[in-house]
């Protein structure tokens, strides 16, 4: 072999060693808000875009290990009753609201999913001084849709490729991914927020013989007062079925 060819030939070695993916990405836990419980509201959407919406200006604003009721702690309320600004997919389009350029802090418009024992509905009814509460202004963000197949309950869609997806996009955006899952015969949606292939993590309401495949977990954010769990991959295979992602605008690409 010729010293060009050579040359050339440990040039692309090298390059594909630098920027080969690696087999975890948790960067992300460090800037997750803890989410409330979303009780029977049925607000998952919301509590979901949210939580993304939180850790995108956590991370812009260098805040690790957020505590309840700090900068970004935003009101779940806010994004339910807010005016949509772009009409995108059904998981990418609440999100997209707080492209107002404000959000408002869980203090000034609490979400309390529950009144005792009950439901609390009072979630989903506009603040009375809506236009006059104090405003937290965020960064600016956008969506990438990654992939949307059957309907919102569809299971047994996906395949390893997606998983693969899923954490490529993690590793290439350095953002949270909304996705849409079938949770016991109702649609749910929740935050992926890393990955690690060499953890086992719970086969969540999946067939344990579903989950004998290779070892690996997603880190998920839920919206049943849940901050952080590991969840196995192939949950997401048989269980999603959408998935988009969520970064601020700004954020420059890893090629």
């Amino acid at each position: 072999m010729s010293k060009i060819r050579s040359f050339s030939f440990l040039f692309i070695l090298f390059s594909t060693a630098c920027f080969a993916r690696p087999t975890s990405y948790t960067e992300l836990l460090d800037y997750v808000q803890e989410a409330p419980d979303q009780g029977d509201t049925n607000t998952c959407l919301f509590v979901a875009s949210t939580g993304a919406m939180e850790l995108i200006a956590n991370k812009e604003n260098g805040i690790k290990n957020p505590k309840p009721f700090g900068a970004f702690d935003l009101s779940e309320s806010f994004v339910i009753n807010a005016p949509d600004t772009e009409t995108k997919s059904f998981i990418e389009t609440p999100v997209l609201r707080f492209n107002n350029g404000f959000g408002i802090h869980i203090k000034n418009w609490p979400y309390e999913a529950w009144r005792g024992s009950e439901a609390n509905t009072s979630v989903w009814v506009r603040h009375p001084n809506y236009q006059n509460l104090p405003k937290v202004i965020l960064p600016e963000i956008e969506t990438i849709k990654l992939f949307q197949f059957g309907n919102r309950w569809s299971t047994y869609v996906l395949n390893e490729e997606h998983v693969e997806q899923i954490k490529e996009a993690l590793w290439k955006y350095k953002s949270p991914v909304i996705i849409n899952y079938n949770d016991e015969d109702y649609w749910h949606i929740i935050l992926i927020i890393g990955y690690d292939d060499n953890i086992p993590g719970e086969c969540y309401d999946t067939d344990p013989k579903e989950c004998e495949g290779s070892i690996g977990s997603f880190y998920v954010r839920d919206s049943f007062g849940v901050k952080v769990e590991l969840r196995d991959y192939d949950w997401f295979k048989v269980k999603g079925n959408t998935a988009a992602v969520v970064k601020a605008k700004n954020n420059s690409l890893k090629e």
